[in-house]
């Protein structure tokens, strides 16, 4: 077995799933074992909803890539399209971080696109909830 700490990716897309992972992202932060590498999209990085992915950082935490994929809209094709911009997005942020396992929480389409690309790049997915 490898010396190296295990690099975990967590991923955020908004304040609701991020205080479910808060606690987990700080037990990784704090093992000398693991890396803690945080990608934040989605409502974190909209104004209209505040640009919450402040909180994120002001909790200590350092941003690793942060995937603006959000279109203004909210019909399905938007939703659609939204989701193709994440998994270009997520597609760079893995091959650039290579993380050794990615964490999603919940079913959200941010969540589906970072997922996605997860499978295609043979990343593990550990999914709660």
């Amino acid at each position: 077995m490898s010396d190296k700490p295990r690099t975990i990716c967590i991923v955020t897309g908004t304040r609701a799933e991020y205080g479910l992972l808060y606690w987990l992202m700080k037990e990784i932060q704090n093992d000398p074992n693991l890396v803690l590498q945080i990608i934040v999209t989605g409502m974190h990085l909209s104004s209209e909803f505040g640009l919450t992915y402040k909180q994120i950082e002001k909790d200590g935490f350092k941003i690793d890539k942060k995937i603006e994929m959000l279109l203004s809209s909210d019909t399905p094709i938007g939703i659609s399209k939204s989701m193709g911009l994440g998994v270009i997005g997520f597609a760079e942020a893995y091959a650039d971080l290579k993380p050794d396992i990615v964490v999603l929480l919940g079913d959200r389409f941010e969540i589906f696109s970072a997922a996605s690309a997860a499978i295609i790049a043979r990343i593990p997915i550990a999914h709660l909830h």
